[in-house]
């Protein structure tokens, strides 16, 4: 895990790529060896923090990743906020280091939007894709052919919603995040464990229903003024990676 997390650069640094609970032991700049931890329970938060561990001061860069999507972002060394250097999308921290030294790099994360097939949209936070949160019943089916027995899954509540216009307009007034308690050790991506959900209202489109046991073709998006009378409806979006049923493109209806 540490090895896809950190490498080592040119001229003894050392760079984080990927954003995971970890520790690392390596040796830096003219060899001294040091100790990172790195604590964060991302992509479920915004930060990320680095606790710097030597036996005497070492100077060496430091690479933190800066993911395309992040608009803003900002790292704090023991508090104080610096000023942060691009290079290749990485963030460069060359400077010497003592024990106890924190490194803390905020990457905020807001809702955007993806527009797709039949002009329909994708709801997307930070690097997580967001999909309806689908109600499931499973089954044990017995089969004789030779694929032999399975498990089948299908919708138990309606899943053929289509999100509202007003939303899609004003994402950071139409996605209400919720937060469940912190991550700490449990495996985050299944429907009763997924620690975000967004809370946004949408409306059932009766004509897109299930063909071949499969969500039926998609909608265009479109006034359908058929829908003009129908109550909008309070539905959860949760990541993409907690569902096994899956409406991740949606139809945009007034």
């Amino acid at each position: 895990l540490v090895s896809h997390l950190w490498y080592a650069t040119g001229g003894g640094g050392l760079a984080a790529v990927v954003y995971g609970p970890c520790r690392l032991t390596a040796k830096v700049g003219t060899g001294t060896e040091i100790s990172i931890r790195e604590e964060t329970s991302y992509p479920f938060e915004e930060k990320i923090r680095f606790h710097i561990s030597t036996a005497q001061t070492v100077s060496f860069p430091l690479y933190l990743r800066i993911p395309g999507w992040c608009h803003g972002p900002s790292i704090r060394i023991n508090g104080n906020e610096e000023d942060i250097h691009l290079e290749d999308g990485m963030a460069v921290l060359d400077r010497s280091w003592q024990e106890g030294d924190l490194v803390e790099l905020h990457l905020p994360m807001r809702v955007s939007l993806e527009r797709w097939v039949e002009n329909s949209v994708s709801v997307e936070r930070g690097p997580l894709v967001y999909a309806l949160g689908i109600g499931e019943e499973w089954t044990w089916v017995e089969n004789s052919d030779k694929y032999g027995d399975f498990s089948e899954v299908r919708p138990r509540e309606p899943w053929n919603y289509g999100l509202l216009e007003a939303a899609i307009l004003d994402p950071d007034q139409g996605f209400e995040l919720i937060r469940k308690a912190k991550v700490s050790g449990y495996y985050p991506w299944t429907m009763e464990t997924a620690p975000l959900a967004l809370i946004t209202k949408g409306k059932q489109i009766p004509d897109w229903k299930l063909y071949r046991q499969m969500a039926g073709p998609l909608p265009h998006s479109l006034p359908l003024k058929h829908l003009q009378d129908e109550a909008p409806q309070v539905i959860r979006l949760i990541p993409y990676g907690c569902t096994t049923l899956r409406i991740t493109e949606f139809p945009v209806v007034r």
